[in-house]
């Protein structure tokens, strides 16, 4: 089932989240919800686009210098009608509010505030917009990922908290060690395991001598 949003995380700042959004340059319509926002500046790269392209072929990745209004503006630039036969990679877009989105590996957009109030505000909006119901965020971890689910409700599935951009240096290297101790330790707990020979397992259970058979093992 493809959901359009499927996780939220608090970044630790308590102004700023990350959405899981399904394959984000195929739905890139999501910025319509941020349509009245003027746009500052973007971090967007265009490359050609050819469907006879051949493993010959290369065509560069370059900035795109075009300014855009509002994200309404962008998304007509990326109709079909408008004729563009470009690859768009959208990395920033910066609002003249404050606000800031960016993509992240097709898999997620990260938002930016200003403050608690206009993040919670803005989240309840964005998950109301596909039907969610409202959630209590007050009551969600920082930099845990939580998945939503049909009912409404939300489920974690107790990974390891995941770093953030907020994090000071101190914190990030207390977690890379916490990190790297947990994995060698459950190295050394598989590698510690005995090995069981399954041919000897064969010769602890009672014999079963198969009807009329005489000689040899098994069974």
């Amino acid at each position: 089932m493809n959901q359009l949003i499927k996780n939220i995380e608090l970044l630790s700042n308590q102004k700023s989240f990350r959405l899981g959004i399904r394959n984000t340059a195929e739905n890139l319509w999501f910025l319509m919800h941020f349509k009245e926002l003027e746009i500052l500046n973007t971090v967007i790269c265009h490359q050609q686009y050819s469907e006879f392209r051949t493993a010959k072929t290369k065509y560069p990745s370059r900035r795109l210098k075009k300014k855009f209004a509002n994200t309404a503006d962008f998304l007509d630039y990326l109709s079909p009608i408008s004729g563009s036969t470009k690859r768009i990679f959208l990395y920033e877009i910066a609002f003249t509010n404050g606000w800031k989105i960016k993509e992240h590996c097709y898999t997620h957009f990260t938002i930016y505030t200003n403050s608690l109030d206009e993040r919670n505000t803005l989240i309840n909006h964005l998950i109301n917009s596909v039907g969610y119901d409202p959630i209590a965020i007050e009551s969600l971890e920082p930099n845990i990922t939580y998945y939503f689910k049909a009912s409404g409700s939300l489920k974690d599935y107790k990974f390891d908290v995941s770093p953030d951009e907020f994090w000071s240096e101190e914190r990030l290297q207390k977690w890379k060690d916490a990190y790297i101790k947990k994995q060698y330790t459950e190295e050394e707990v598989v590698k510690g395991e005995p090995f069981i020979n399954s041919n000897n397992l064969l010769l602890d259970f009672p014999s079963i001598k198969l009807k009329g058979w005489i000689e040899g093992y098994p069974f």
